[in-house]
């Protein structure tokens, strides 16, 4: 009888200590979800905040204009292209 009883308390001890490392592991995880959220959102907090520099003001003019120099090449190709064919 006391061989049993040692046996089943060497299982319930295993998996206690399963459980544990379970437990461990999910909070582990939790952690580190919660600490990468956490970070991610205080990024994005101090990029909202942050007040553009002179270079990002450039770049960001330079992208504006990129897309109405395209359009403007476009109209002057399409009139182009149409004066030549009247000819």
């Amino acid at each position: 009888m006391t061989a049993k009883s040692t046996t089943r308390q060497t299982g319930q001890d295993h998996d206690r200590d399963r459980d544990r490392e379970l437990v461990r592991a999910i909070t582990d995880a939790l952690i580190l979800a919660v600490g990468k959220r956490t970070a991610h959102q205080a990024l994005r907090r101090a990029q909202a905040e942050a007040q553009p520099t002179a270079w990002h003001k450039a770049v960001r003019a330079a992208g504006h204009l990129a897309g109405y120099s395209a359009l403007l090449g476009y109209l002057w190709h399409q009139r182009r292209t149409s004066h030549q064919s009247a000819a």
